[in-house]
């Protein structure tokens, strides 16, 4: 299956690029695609890895179709064909 990811903000200057696709297969996790992500882009794993670390204050937020996920979800949300899924850091300011 096909999966588009996007990536916003610090995410898109760490991948050096705004959007890709992954081809996984049937059944993937969300936490599959983080990994494949990781795998291809290493400055993002620092990120990725610490999606689960921190459900509280996570400095990754991930959206599946438009829909934030608790990160401590990743490794139970399945992905289907054609989702998309973005990944952005926390914007703070005051």
């Amino acid at each position: 299956m096909r999966i588009k990811v996007i990536y916003l903000g610090v995410t898109r200057y760490k991948a050096g690029k705004g959007e890709e696709e992954y081809e996984l297969p049937e059944g993937a996790s969300v936490k599959d695609l983080l990994t494949e992500v990781s795998k291809h882009h290493t400055l993002l794993k620092d990120l990725i890895s610490s999606v689960s670390d921190n459900p509280i204050d996570p400095p990754l937020i991930v959206a599946l179709n438009g829909s934030a996920i608790n990160p401590t979800n990743v490794s139970h949300t399945a992905l289907k064909d054609g989702d998309t899924l973005a990944l952005m850091t926390v914007i703070g300011g005051g």
